[in-house]
């Protein structure tokens, strides 16, 4: 049976047996670096408002800076909402909090997605492989937007590819490692909202129909729509009540434009 859950994963993800899940795809929660942005939290939207060059402080090219703004991606999510260097409630989890259930909780043989940048990409390897999980591919996903820093702007993420024992082939033996679909800019449901085309693609290649999908930090529910699009069941588990209410919107949506409201009652009872 899919589900949406609010609440802390780290205890939710108890009450699932060993072996349960198909698949994990998640974008997951990491410390990152302000990158020199100095704010506080109920100033950002005059921030991103009435000074967003600050943001740019880095960048010399005049004719850049002045392209940013006019193409709208410097916005409040660009400025990345942190305080201190943490993105969001989960900011401050360990990897080796939640990893050891992830594995727990995964079939053997299946395929484990994770989400990260290239500053925390090692210690999120590492931490995975401590408890069983085994490096399969890493993937780029190519955003074309990109975001300031001082070292090269940042025009891409990393996605994390691990299996749990055995090796299997996906589904698309002839898919690229490099995927390209256009991060979302403006207004959206999450500051880090993933495309659900490119939840979909993961998704497709390491499950079938009728298999359960798990998103632990789901955010605004793109991995799950991902996996009820394409007839997969799905668990979301998520501990801010707004993302979690947004999430179970976006859903409900899919089945109002079906007529299953049944089973939309039943979906949301915990």
């Amino acid at each position: 049976m899919s589900e949406l859950r609010l609440g802390d994963m780290r205890e939710i993800i108890k009450e699932y047996p060993d072996e349960y899940f198909d698949c994990v795809v998640s974008d997951v929660p990491y410390k990152i670096c302000t990158g020199g942005i100095r704010k506080s939290i109920e100033s950002i939207e005059k921030f991103a408002k009435t000074d967003p060059s600050r943001i740019f402080n880095r960048i010399s090219n005049k004719d850049l800076k002045v392209k940013w703004l006019k193409n709208r991606n410097f916005d409040v999510d660009n400025a990345i909402l942190i305080e201190g260097g943490k993105l969001f409630t989960h900011a401050d989890i360990e990897f080796s909090e939640w990893l050891p259930e992830i594995y727990r909780v995964l079939k053997q043989d299946s395929h484990c997605y994770f989400m990260v940048n290239g500053r925390n990409l090692k210690d999120l390897q590492a931490e995975a492989e401590k408890v069983g999980f085994k490096f399969q591919n890493l993937l780029v996903w190519v955003k074309n937007n990109a975001t300031p820093n001082r070292w090269y702007m940042q025009k891409c993420e990393f996605i994390l590819m691990l299996r749990k024992g055995r090796e299997r082939y996906i589904n698309n033996l002839g898919m690229s490692n490099v995927f390209t679909y256009s991060n979302i800019t403006g207004k959206k449901y999450h500051p880090t909202e993933k495309s659900v085309d490119l939840m979909k693609d993961l998704i497709l290649n390491s499950t079938n129909e009728g298999d359960i999908v798990l998103d632990p930090f789901m955010g605004s529910g793109s991995t799950c729509l991902a996996a009820k699009e394409l007839n997969r069941k799905y668990v979301g588990i998520e501990i801010d009540e707004k993302y979690y209410n947004i999430a179970k919107k976006r859903i409900e949506s899919i089945f109002v434009s079906r007529g299953k409201n049944s089973e939309q009652k039943s979906l949301f009872d915990k």
